[in-house]
């Protein structure tokens, strides 16, 4: 168990969201899109089966839901990526109308690029937060500025859910194997 622990722990407080310098500039066909979201996305799964997080058929629905933009001749640019990035992201804690909400909110109040990096930074001093790493920036809620508590309210919910999901899942497996006489 102990391993399992560390192991996703380790996982999760080497998470680094690529920048918006550092997603590329190049245009993407869907399958390439869905395949870096997925490599991008892929430690906030907290279950090892097969489901993908994101799927062409998500894709083509957030298109019609209006959640991402329509691609340009089946291509997609670096800021579809970053906003499904996001989007994967923040699904697995809220419901999908409520993050079409802070989106639209979002790019209605600030620059998109400057937002996606905000969210990144806040999601990866989060994780360092809740799993104890030593050299975490200080890190307060500030009630005061409206603008940001979105984005603060909604790492710590996902981080909260993330490592309780991840836990119990160790724990369930370890005393289903006990009970079963494998360990």
């Amino acid at each position: 168990m102990d391993r399992q622990k560390t192991s996703w722990q380790t996982d999760l407080r080497e998470i680094h969201l690529p920048r918006w310098s550092e997603l590329p500039d190049i245009e993407l066909y869907m399958d390439q899109l869905v395949t870096l979201v997925e490599r991008y996305t892929a430690p906030f799964k907290v279950d090892q089966t097969g489901d993908s997080l994101l799927t062409s058929s998500m894709v083509n629905n957030y298109v019609k839901q209006k959640l991402i933009p329509a691609p340009q001749k089946k291509k997609y640019e670096k800021r579809h990526l970053a906003r499904l990035i996001i989007i994967t992201i923040l699904k697995q804690a809220f419901d999908i109308s409520i993050v079409q909400a802070g989106i639209k909110w979002q790019m209605e109040t600030s620059d998109y690029r400057y937002a996606y990096d905000q969210f990144c930074t806040q999601m990866e001093d989060t994780i360092q937060l809740f799993l104890g790493a030593e050299d975490v920036v200080k890190f307060e809620i500030d009630v005061a500025d409206l603008d940001f508590r979105p984005i603060q309210m909604a790492t710590i919910a996902l981080t909260s859910k993330l490592v309780t999901e991840k836990s119990l899942n160790i724990l369930t497996h370890v005393e289903n194997t006990q009970s079963k006489g494998e360990i």
